[in-house]
C-alpha cells in the first residue's frame, strides 16, 4: 500500500529527464514545430521523395539481436521543452541491438528523443572490423498523422537570431551529409563530425551548433532536437517497461465517457468533471485494449491491455501497466486502483490522502452500449470537501513519489457510452446575442451555444456538427474567402472544427463583414442559426433559431455619470483625465445600441469642448465637439469609460466639467441632461462644501476602476444631497 499526505495548496509537479541545471530559450516553440526557420531545408520535390521513401516508416518495436545499453557520458543538446527550447548536457541512455549480417539498431538516437517523440529505433550498419557504425539520414523517428508527415534524421545547424526582440533559433539541414558516423573504441562510442561551443553560463554562443538533428519531412522545418560531441559508455542493460504506443489490431469501439477526476495541478489538489472519448479494441489475440484509460493523462495516447470474459462482459486490466515511461529519467506513470480521503488537521487545513489498494486488476463491465468502472465510488455532487472521498483508477509515478490523478464514475452512471455514429437530429442551438460594434471592418458578432446532444438527449460528436447563418428573409449567408483569411473557398456551412486565428470562427461565435448599420443592412430584424449533424452522408438539421437584431427606435438616453477629473498639471503635463460612465439604457430602462451613442464635454461656462485632431492623431482626422462611439477602441485617448482632455493654459476647469450623451437614430437626435462634476482646487474642497450634506462616497483608481476602499493614490468622489459632486485625491 502506498500513501501520500498532501496539503491543499499550490503544488507544481516537475517531470523532466534533465539532471542539474538547464538553460531555456523562448523560441515561440509550439507542438514540436517552430516558425523561426531561415529557409526550408528541402525543396518540394525533395519532400515528396522523402515522403515516398520506405525509410520513413518509424520502427517502434525492438528488433531481434544482442541488446547492449549505453549511457550518455558526454556531449550537449538542444531540445524541445514544452513551449521553449532547452540546452543541456546530455544524459540518459541508448539501447543498441547488434543483429545478424552487421545490421545495427539504435533506440532513441537523439538526446531527449523519448520525451518528445515516444520510443523509436533507427537502422545502421556495423563495419566489418567492428569499429564504426554508420546510420543513414532520412529515417523516421516520429510519425504525425495530423500533419501527414514524419520527423526524420538529418545533420543540421542551429544559429541564434532575434524575433520580435527575443532570442530565437533558426535551423538549416545539411542534406549533403547522407549518414552519421559513430566510432567504437572498447566500451565507448562517439559521434563524429559535429561541432558546438563548450562554453558555460549564459554565453549565447552555445546555441550555435552543428550536429545530428531532425526535421519535418513535409517542409523541412526543425524537428526539435540537435546534439553534438555525443559520447556513449556501455553500462549494465536494464529492463525497459513495455508501453503500448501503437493501436493494436482488431475491431475498435469508441465510447463517450464521463466521470470525475481528482488531480494534482498548479493549484494543489483539484477536481474536475470530464467528458471525452475512450477507444477500446477487441484484439485478434483474444485480449481487449483500452486507450487512455485515464482522462487526465490522455496526452500520452497509449494503450493498456485486459482479459475479456464474453459471458460476464468483464474486462480485467492488470494493475501496474505503464501509461508512459521516460528512459532518461527511468521514471514512468503506472495504472493502479485505490481510494482517497480528505479531512481537516489540527490547524483547520484540509489534508488529502490516497492509498494504492492491493488488487491484481481493474475491472470494467461492458453491458450493451455502455461500459462501467466496477467498484468505483464517489459523489461529485456532494458538498466540499466530501467529493474528494472516492475510489477508482489512479495514475501514479513509478518511483512512488506522487499521483497524477484519481478517476471515478458518477454513482450508478456508466463510465462510457458507445459513441453514436448513426445519423441523429441535433437539438436546437441557443442564440445568445447579436453584438454590433457599428464598424464596417468586421467587428460584428453572433454569439451562440451549439447543441451537445440530439433531440433525444444522446451525446453528439463535435466532428459531425456544422451550422449555417440565415438573414432576415431566410436566405443563407455566404462566408466569402476574400473576406475570411481562414477559409480557401466560399462556404455557406461552417464545420465545428473551423477555428480562426482572427477570431472570425470559434465554437461559440461567428464574425460578419457586414453590419446592420450599413447602407444595405445585412440583418435588419433578425439573424438565424441552424445546426446540422452529418454522419455517413446523412445530414439532419435542427430548427432555425433566431436572434433579434431589430433596428432601434429613437430614444432619450438616460443620464451619464461623471465619476472624477484628475489633472496631470502637477506632473508638468497639459492634460487631464475624465472618468465617466455612459448610459446603457434609455430613460425608460430599455437597452441602447452603443453604435448610436455619442457624447460631448462642457467647460465651466457651459461652452462645449473641442476635441482637436492634433491632440488625438490616432482617433480624429478633424476637430469635433461630439465624440461618436465608432472611435471607441482606436486608442486609450477616448473610450466608453474615459477620455483625456488637452489644454493650452492651466487650469482647464476652475469650477466644473459637464458631460452630455446623445442618441441619434435615422436623423432624430435625443439628448440626456448635462451632468456636472465639481472640480475645485484640492485645498478648498472642505471649506466650499462645509454647508452641504454628503449623500455618498465612491473611490476610483487612476485607471477609472471603482474600488471598495482607498488604496494607494485614490480619487475620492463625494456626492452631495443637492446632486453635486467633488473629486479629491487621497493617499492610503
Amino acid at each position: 500500500m502506498k500513501k501520500l499526505l498532501l496539503l491543499l495548496t499550490v503544488l507544481i509537479l516537475a517531470f523532466s529527464a534533465q539532471a542539474g541545471m538547464m538553460t531555456l530559450l523562448n523560441a515561440n516553440y509550439r507542438h514540436v514545430r517552430t516558425n523561426h526557420v531561415v529557409k526550408p531545408a528541402v525543396t518540394q520535390e525533395e519532400a515528396t521523395a522523402l515522403q515516398a521513401n520506405h525509410q520513413l516508416r518509424v520502427i517502434t518495436t525492438m528488433p531481434e539481436g544482442e541488446l547492449r545499453t549505453y549511457k550518455r557520458t558526454g556531449g550537449q543538446g538542444i531540445f524541445a521543452n514544452n513551449d521553449e527550447l532547452g540546452l543541456d548536457v546530455q544524459s540518459g541512455k541508448m539501447d543498441i541491438v547488434f543483429a545478424e549480417d552487421n545490421v545495427v539498431y539504435m533506440k532513441n538516437i537523439l538526446f531527449n528523443c523519448s520525451i518528445n517523440y515516444g520510443t523509436s529505433w533507427v537502422q545502421g550498419t556495423l563495419s566489418e572490423d567492428g569499429t564504426t557504425i554508420t546510420v543513414p539520414m532520412g529515417q523516421s523517428i516520429y510519425r504525425n498523422d495530423y500533419y501527414e508527415a514524419d520527423i526524420v534524421l538529418c545533420m543540421g545547424t542551429t544559429s541564434l537570431t532575434e524575433v520580435d526582440g527575443l532570442p530565437a533559433i533558426t535551423f538549416t539541414a545539411d542534406n549533403s551529409v547522407t549518414e552519421a558516423v559513430y566510432v567504437i573504441d572498447g566500451d565507448k562510442i562517439t559521434l563524429q563530425g559535429t561541432e558546438g561551443s563548450e562554453s558555460t553560463g549564459q554565453d549565447m554562443d552555445r546555441w550555435n551548433a552543428y550536429g545530428l538533428s531532425c526535421h519535418w519531412s513535409d517542409d523541412g522545418s526543425f524537428g526539435g532536437c540537435l546534439e553534438w560531441d555525443t559520447e556513449l559508455t556501455r553500462t549494465e542493460t536494464s529492463i525497459i517497461p513495455t508501453v503500448i504506443y501503437d493501436q493494436p489490431e482488431g475491431e475498435m469501439v469508441t465510447y463517450n465517457r464521463a466521470g470525475m477526476s481528482i488531480f494534482t495541478g498548479y493549484f494543489g489538489v483539484q477536481s474536475s468533471t470530464f467528458t471525452d472519448k475512450m477507444n477500446l479494441v477487441y484484439g485478434t489475440d483474444g485480449k481487449v485494449y483500452i486507450q487512455n484509460p485515464l482522462w487526465w493523462n490522455k496526452s500520452f495516447n497509449t494503450w493498456v491491455y485486459g482479459d475479456f470474459d464474453p459471458e460476464t462482459g468483464i474486462v480485467s486490466v492488470p494493475v501496474g501497466q505503464y501509461l508512459m515511461y521516460n528512459e532518461s529519467g527511468d521514471l514512468g506513470i503506472q495504472l493502479w486502483w485505490g481510494h482517497s480521503i480528505i479531512y481537516q488537521n489540527e490547524n483547520g487545513a484540509y489534508m488529502y490522502e490516497y492509498f494504492i489498494e492491493d488488487v491484481d486488476a481493474i475491472q470494467f463491465k461492458i453491458d450493451g452500449d455502455r461500459i462501467y468502472l466496477v467498484g468505483s465510488k464517489g459523489d461529485p455532487n456532494a458538498e466540499f470537501p466530501d467529493y474528494y472521498n472516492a475510489t477508482g483508477m489512479i495514475g501514479h509515478f513509478s518511483d512512488g513519489s506522487n499521483m497524477t490523478c484519481l478517476e471515478y464514475a458518477y454513482p450508478g452512471q456508466a463510465y462510457g457510452t458507445q459513441m453514436n455514429l448513426a445519423p441523429a437530429v441535433p437539438a436546437n442551438p441557443t442564440g445568445v446575442a447579436w453584438y454590433d460594434m457599428g464598424k464596417t471592418d468586421g467587428n460584428t458578432y453572433l454569439n451562440f451555444v451549439l447543441p451537445t446532444t440530439d433531440v433525444d438527449g444522446n451525446i453528439l460528436e463535435q466532428e459531425f456538427i456544422s451550422y449555417s447563418i440565415f438573414t432576415d428573409d431566410d436566405q443563407i449567408y455566404t462566408f466569402d474567402a476574400d473576406s475570411y483569411g481562414s477559409i480557401d473557398v466560399d462556404i455557406t456551412e461552417v464545420p465545428y472544427s473551423l477555428w480562426s486565428n482572427y477570431w472570425n470562427f470559434t465554437p461559440n461565435q461567428v464574425c460578419f463583414y457586414g453590419t446592420i448599420h450599413s447602407d444595405d443592412p445585412l440583418f435588419e430584424n433578425r439573424i438565424g442559426i441552424q445546426v446540422y449533424y452529418t454522419v455517413n452522408g446523412v445530414k439532419n438539421a435542427s430548427e432555425i433559431v433566431y436572434v433579434n437584431a431589430a433596428h432601434p427606435e429613437p430614444a432619450v438616453p438616460a443620464n451619464p455619470e461623471a465619476n472624477y477629473w484628475y489633472d496631470y498639471a502637477e506632473y508638468g503635463d497639459s492634460y487631464g483625465y475624465f472618468s465617466y460612465s455612459l448610459p446603457t439604457t434609455d430613460v425608460d430602462g430599455n437597452p441602447l445600441d452603443m453604435y448610436y451613442l455619442s457624447f460631448s464635454v462642457f467647460t465651466d461656462d457651459d461652452q462645449i469642448y473641442t476635441f482637436r485632431a492634433s491632440d488625438y492623431p490616432n482617433d480624429l482626422t478633424e476637430d469635433v465637439t461630439e465624440i461618436p462611439s465608432s472611435i471607441f477602441g482606436f486608442s486609450w485617448n477616448v473610450s466608453q469609460y474615459s477620455c483625456y482632455l488637452y489644454y493650452d493654459e492651466a487650469p482647464l476647469f476652475n469650477h466644473r466639467v459637464g458631460l452630455q450623451a446623445y442618441y441619434t437614430v435615422d436623423g432624430v437626435r435625443n439628448a440626456s441632461d448635462i451632468v456636472y462634476l465639481e472640480v475645485y482646487p484640492d485645498t478648498g474642497v472642505d471649506e466650499l462644501n462645509a454647508g452641504k450634506q454628503i449623500a455618498g462616497v465612491r473611490y476610483f483608481n487612476l485607471a477609472g476602476q471603482e474600488m471598495a476602499q482607498p488604496n494607494g493614490l485614490t480619487i475620492q468622489v463625494t456626492t452631495y444631497t443637492d446632486g453635486t459632486r467633488t473629486a479629491t485625491k487621497v493617499i492610503k
